[in-house]
């Protein structure tokens, strides 16, 4: 009898041994979830940059290279390749070069292709999308994570605020058309008389009253992008930080 038992607990012992995961394999299927978490993030961050350029040249159609656009649409479509610009006879292969001469006050030849391969590169580098075969949430950098977290809010501001060197912005994005002819008065008047408004083309001819809401379009992008780096963050266990005004301008 005493055998008996004696078996009966060292069975059923054996099965409870075998059916708790070790702590090796609770790890890793937590890493290969959060991955899996990770890759979806930087698939949406391709989308909404996808979206940003369809948005940016259709807004500045004088801004991109028309030579260059099928090449760049299928770079962004795919995420696995290179393209690179030169400036000055000098290739760009780094996201900064390109992200500096986007928001160069000087003037630039399609600067909105600039912007764009900036922020290309600056995910692939994040991502390190050079190595499709990630298994693990382990094998991407929590460090340029953050660090492009910070950037795209940056990016985010300086979209929206950075002019060249007559006070014209560098990117036409949430401003209405008639906005920005009265900026170019501005300029060119000690006084303003604000009756002219009436007169402004998208006024005049009834495409845009002074009432007509700001496209925030642009800026909803940028904020999504960021959103989808927070997301991976916290997938590596990590609180994203946000940036206040002051940390913000010590970063500009």
């Amino acid at each position: 009898m005493a055998v008996k038992n004696i078996l009966i607990i060292f069975i059923t012992s054996l099965l409870f041994t075998a059916c708790v995961p070790k702590q090796d394999d609770v790890k890793e299927v937590f890493q290969t979830n959060s991955a899996t978490i990770i890759k979806k993030d930087y698939k949406d961050i391709q989308k909404h940059l996808i979206s940003l350029k369809k948005k940016l040249d259709l807004r500045n159609p004088k801004d991109f290279s028309k030579k260059y656009e099928k090449r760049i649409y299928t770079l962004l479509n795919e995420m696995d390749g290179s393209f690179v610009l030169k400036y000055r006879n000098q290739v760009l292969t780094k996201y900064k070069d390109y992200l500096q001469i986007a928001f160069s006050k000087d003037e630039v030849v399609n600067r909105n292709d600039y912007l764009i391969l900036g922020i290309y590169y600056l995910i692939h580098d994040t991502y390190n999308l050079n190595d499709s075969h990630k298994l693990g949430a382990f094998e991407y950098d929590e460090e340029k994570l953050k660090k492009m977290h910070a950037n795209l809010q940056i990016l985010r501001w300086k979209i929206k605020h950075d002019k060249d060197l007559n006070g014209n912005y560098l990117f036409l994005t949430w401003q209405n058309n008639w906005q920005v002819e009265l900026q170019k008065i501005f300029k060119e008047e000690e006084i303003i008389d604000y009756s002219k408004i009436k007169d402004l083309k998208f006024i005049k001819e009834n495409k845009e009253t002074i009432f007509s809401s700001s496209n925030f379009s642009f800026e909803v992008l940028l904020t999504q992008m960021i959103d989808d780096v927070e997301n991976s963050l916290q997938a590596l266990g990590e609180e994203p930080k946000e940036l206040t005004v002051k940390t913000l301008f010590l970063f500009l």
